[in-house]
């Protein structure tokens, strides 16, 4: 009798075990992450969310007003303002972005010397702060002694200097092309993980096959890394619609809010920089929007894309 009893001691040891080796390791790992998740990520956004109801300034007592913030919200000239600017800011960003990042991808995907070095430099923006960068731009821009307006004199382009930071056509196009520069290396190295993953002998084998290399690349390289390709462009699509930095740094929604986005308007009633008192039950309200609108946005994205299969 103690010898099953010993055995069986022995089998939920080694059952235990075996099951601590094949997933309780991976529990272990996925542990700290699943805590930090908790605390500062869904309990913020809990704490957040209650707010969507109430008037409250962060000082005084919250007051239950029921859905006046959301009333509030699509009778808002400026959040929907907001919500444009972010939308047109995104479909640019994603137009230039993503076929720039393919493009160069392709490129040095080749045997080319130094391509290293290329992929260092182009990936470089992804790893400089956005306040270097949008000073940086900021410099390059400015109306006085700036290098683009020195460059555009030299061509013959302009006969005068051009504030683009203060015309809202200008000041737009900027705060896209700095949007572009500084991720655009992230893309390009993601899209060059999928090439160097394609079998050679594919090519090799339709180039045999009398297929020229346009060929190639529309009905072998882009099949190839078509599923990573749409993880991309979705993540490419959820970050462009969730910009800050670049406005807030830059022009900080400005000229006549031609650039404030979804984020910086939420961000102006949490934060008030006119010296009243915040408004976090609106901000709280406005935040909410703003993740429904991408959560439609990526499952318009989805749909179209199985639509597309």
């Amino acid at each position: 009798m103690q010898t099953e009893l010993k055995k069986r001691e022995g089998k939920k040891r080694k059952s235990f075990a075996t099951w601590f080796e094949d997933t309780g390791v991976t529990y272990a790992m996925l542990l700290p992450n699943f805590i930090m998740f908790l605390v500062f990520t869904l309990y913020p956004m809990l704490w957040t969310m209650r707010f969507m109801f109430y008037k409250y300034d962060g000082i005084l007592l919250a007051k239950f007003i029921g859905l006046d913030n959301f009333i509030r919200a699509f009778q808002d000239v400026y959040w929907w303002n907001s919500v444009l600017n972010t939308l047109k800011i995104a479909g640019m960003k994603l137009v230039i972005e993503i076929p720039l990042a393919l493009i160069l991808a392709v490129i040095l995907n080749q045997k080319l010397r130094g391509r290293g070095l290329f992929r260092g430099v182009f990936f470089l923006p992804t790893v400089i702060s956005m306040a270097t960068i949008s000073l940086a731009f900021s410099f390059m821009f400015s109306p006085y002694n700036g290098i683009v307006n020195n460059l555009l004199k030299e061509l013959g382009i302009i006969s005068q200097n051009i504030s683009f930071l203060e015309k809202p056509t200008s000041a737009f196009f900027t705060v896209v092309i700095i949007s572009v520069w500084s991720v655009f290396g992230q893309n390009m190295l993601l899209i060059l993980s999928g090439l160097v993953n394609i079998p050679e002998e594919l090519n090799e084998s339709a180039a045999l096959d009398g297929a020229n290399k346009i060929q190639i690349f529309w009905h072998i390289t882009i099949p190839m890394i078509m599923p990573l390709f749409k993880v991309i462009l979705m993540l490419a699509i959820i970050g462009s619609l969730g910009i800050f930095d670049p406005v807030y740094l830059i022009t900080n929604g400005g000229p006549q809010r031609a650039t404030e986005v979804m984020a910086l308007n939420i961000y102006n009633y949490y934060f008030s920089t006119s010296g009243s008192a915040g408004q976090y039950g609106y901000g709280a309200a406005l935040s909410f929007l703003s993740s429904i609108i991408i959560c439609l946005v990526t499952i318009v994205y989805n749909w179209i894309q199985k639509k597309c299969e």
